[in-house]
């Protein structure tokens, strides 16, 4: 399999010499195949690699052991490793989402967190040609259009899949030829779930029955459509820049351009002003990517109404979106004093902020890697700090060299949709930001071995 994923990078071109990466391990067969494949090439790639696992605070007892299994294994390998610990019942509830969805997106947010924090250039995810077919077939079964059927991708963006050329029975023969231990998820044999019930039952029975090639062949079937979903999408990006303008919070597409368009790339240009405009793309159905095509060809004035309060409105030249909530949000902006504490109302959520200055001398210590505590170096703050809302030339230091990055431009990378932006928190010395609440700090404020003076800011959610 060594021989296969090096060939399988040459013709995907996954990663480069000299990359560092980020790999998602579970503890299961499939991750852990993949870790000990990127460190056996580690060596002659020149690849620096790091382990994140995430304890999703469902399989009590388990899930502990995973833990333990996944640090072992990385410590066995002399790899750093990264365990994070979330309740993904709770955050579930509070984001209106399934445990599967919600333990999904953790993941993901978590994976990237830990790339920004060690500076890697990839993250690495165990998904193999099997979850390519499983999940082909499940979103054909849902009703999915052409981009569902796509599938999983090999790569995107700085996410990559090194084993989607491996099939799972060529995995679990891997690691019983090397007498490699991994840990089995007991809910991966429940048929409760749809996706075990394809992998279970419907694949096996179709290539006992009708072709034994089966599971590749929708594979295979799925690759070819991601090529082309690829290629809709760079036209549909390029239509959108040209149709899309920003107003404040309202969006607003150019019907000229819309309608020079071919019905494929209308619906791409539609798909992004859903993604900039409504938080959950979930809530969107086909219904309102036709009732909006509808709305160009209507008279002005006449209105639509949208998923998460936006409303769709058809002008002279234009249609466009904006929020008809029917509440105005007081803006934030709190003068931080040292010490001292602040109620903040942060989209509905309520947090308490303390702001204090320690002697580094006096913290005891490595700096916690926290989203409710973060240390900065004090002597470089230039003047008085504010909590508040995001502003257009706010900006942060990425990383030693001095690099920077528009606040705005890093909620975009973030996909967070514009009428979100305006209520998100930062902690600002004039416009350069501290922290982009609740993870993302600038590099410039810290705190090295030549700091005398740490701010510790602390946010602790308030219960209601």
């Amino acid at each position: 399999m060594k021989k296969q994923l090096i060939q399988f990078n040459e013709k995907k071109h996954l990663f480069d010499r000299g990359d560092k990466i980020v790999a998602g391990v579970s503890g299961g067969a499939d991750s852990v195949c993949l870790l000990q494949l990127l460190n056996e090439i580690k060596k002659d790639y020149g690849l620096s690699l790091f382990v994140l696992h995430v304890n999703h605070g469902i399989r009590e007892g388990d899930a502990e052991q995973d833990a333990e299994f996944v640090e072992q294994l990385a410590d066995s390998m002399g790899l750093p490793f990264c365990l994070v610990k979330k309740n993904v019942p709770e955050l579930a509830a509070d984001m209106g989402m399934t445990e599967e969805e919600a333990g999904r997106y953790i993941r993901y947010e978590e994976l990237e967190n830990y790339r920004e924090r060690v500076g890697a250039d990839r993250i690495a995810i165990a998904h193999h040609r099997d979850d390519v077919a499983e999940t082909m077939l499940f979103q054909l079964f849902r009703g999915s259009g052409p981009r569902g059927l796509a599938g999983i991708p090999a790569k995107r963006g700085r996410i990559i899949r090194p084993l989607a050329f491996a099939g799972r029975a060529e995995i679990e023969s891997y690691m019983r030829e090397r007498g490699l231990p991994y840990r089995e998820d007991k809910t991966n044999d429940l048929t409760e779930y749809t996706r075990n019930k394809i992998r279970l039952q419907l694949l096996p029975y179709v290539e006992r029955e009708i072709n034994s090639r089966a599971g590749l062949h929708v594979a295979q079937a799925a690759e070819k459509l991601t090529e082309w979903r690829e290629y809709i999408e760079k036209m549909g990006q390029q239509a959108y820049e040209q149709a899309a303008e920003q107003r404040g919070g309202e969006l607003r597409l150019s019907v000229p351009v819309y309608e020079e368009q071919e019905k494929v790339i209308q619906g791409e240009i539609l798909r992004r002003a859903f993604t900039e405009m409504i938080p959950g793309a979930k809530d969107v159905s086909q219904s309102h990517y036709e009732k909006v095509g509808e709305l160009v060809h209507m008279e002005p004035g006449k209105r639509l109404r949208l998923p998460k309060g936006i409303v769709a409105e058809k002008c002279y030249d234009c249609i466009r979106f904006f929020s008809d909530e029917g509440k105005q949000v007081e803006p934030t902006y709190i003068e931080c004093k040292i010490p001292s504490s602040h109620i903040v109302d942060s989209n509905g959520t309520i947090y308490e902020f303390s702001v204090s200055v320690w002697k580094r001398e006096e913290l005891e210590g490595e700096i916690p890697q926290k989203d409710y505590t973060k240390w900065f170096d004090y002597d470089k703050i230039n003047s008085d700090l504010v909590i508040r809302n995001p502003r257009e030339e706010d900006f942060f230091v990425l990383d030693e060299n001095g690099g920077t990055k528009k606040l705005n431009r890093y909620y975009i990378d973030r996909k967070i949709p514009r009428r979100e932006r305006i209520g998100q928190l930062v902690l600002a010395d004039g416009s350069h930001i501290l922290w982009a609440v609740p993870d993302r700090i600038s590099a410039e404020y810290k705190v090295t071995e030549n700091t005398k003076q740490v701010l510790v800011v602390n946010r602790e959610r308030i219960p209601q």
